[in-house]
């Protein structure tokens, strides 16, 4: 178990070194996703423990800087800028659509600080991405 906490934590801070890398001058309030589903919206499948290993390297990488560890977010600075990173955990995310999660991953939110991972991740690897947040840190 603190294997795995080790290897996400470094994944985290690899991805959002390299997520951050074009860094944003712009603030945020929003904690959602765009799109936002009704709360009987269906969760992503299953995922494997390989593809959940791969998503947590990922995750440790790219993500835990704003997203922290255990996917509860808040405030941070992201090169310079005070940016709110998204609670993963919160109700209003919960319900949030899987398809709002992979294009926010996707596209990025600019003036959230949210990064394009767009050809730095692999359409699966989003995908995964999203089976981690719905399993690790939603519980679905």
């Amino acid at each position: 178990m603190r294997l795995i906490k080790l290897t996400i934590i470094a994944l985290a801070a690899a991805i959002f070194a390299i997520a951050c890398g074009g860094g944003s001058n712009n603030q945020t309030t929003s904690n959602a996703p765009k799109n936002t589903a009704p709360a009987n919206a269906t969760p992503a499948a299953s995922a494997t423990p390989d593809e959940l290993a791969a998503a947590k390297k990922i995750y440790s990488e790219k993500c835990v800087k704003c997203h922290k560890e255990n996917g509860t977010g808040g405030e941070t600075d992201l090169d310079g800028e005070k940016i709110k990173a998204p609670d993963f955990t919160a109700a209003k995310l919960k319900e949030a659509s899987d398809d709002s999660f992979v294009d926010t991953i996707t596209n990025g939110e600019k003036e959230e600080g949210m990064p394009s991972f767009k050809g730095k991740l692999t359409d699966d690897e989003i995908k995964s991405m999203v089976k981690l947040i719905r399993k690790e840190f939603q519980k679905k």
